[in-house]
């Protein structure tokens, strides 16, 4: 069986991107998107947030063990989970991709096409409210006002350090930057 893995809809200034997930990716995506997140829900997820209660925590096992017992042991335990809680969900969404294998995504002016063996998905600009981008990943954001994620391109699926530099330029003229 021969799989079309989306050329036919290529475009002259469409990018093609080829990858399979890996955790790594995933991880860096979830930051991303835990970052990118606005008001107190970015927040809640952020490191330097988790280390501060966690210290807390200690502070208060260390001056009145007695009575702050609880309170420190749940503010350690928080802080370390929320230090976690990027690796744990990205463990979970890259195993429920897995089963994709390869995957070749096409972005172009109509809007992005991932094919696998499993999925030919096509999506118009209108899906995406945005995009934020870290070293890995390009990650286009629902329109929601959480901007959850919607879709994750992994920069290293590019043939060329110029596709990925085009990618940006073809993202940049239909979704705002975050």
């Amino acid at each position: 069986m021969v799989m079309d893995m989306g050329r036919d809809v290529l475009q002259d200034d469409a990018v093609e991107l080829e990858y399979t997930h890996e955790q790594q990716d995933m991880t860096d995506a979830v930051r991303l998107l835990l970052r990118k997140r606005k008001g107190v829900f970015g927040l809640l997820y952020h490191p330097a947030l988790a280390a501060t209660v966690a210290l807390i925590g200690v502070v208060l096992l260390v001056v009145s063990p007695r009575d702050n017992l609880g309170i420190g042991i749940a503010l350690i335990v928080w802080g370390v989970l929320m230090l976690y809680v990027p690796r744990l969900s990205a463990a979970q969404l890259r195993k429920a991709h897995e089963h994709h294998g390869q995957v070749r995504v096409t972005v172009g002016a109509a809007g992005v096409r991932l094919v696998s063996a499993h999925a030919d998905v096509r999506t118009g600009w209108a899906n995406y409210g945005s995009y934020a981008e870290s070293d890995r990943v390009f990650i286009l954001r629902s329109p929601d006002r959480a901007g959850r994620c919607a879709n994750i391109l992994a920069k290293r699926g590019a043939s060329t350090p110029q596709d990925v530099d085009r990618l940006r330029k073809i993202l940049d003229t239909h979704l705002q930057r975050v």
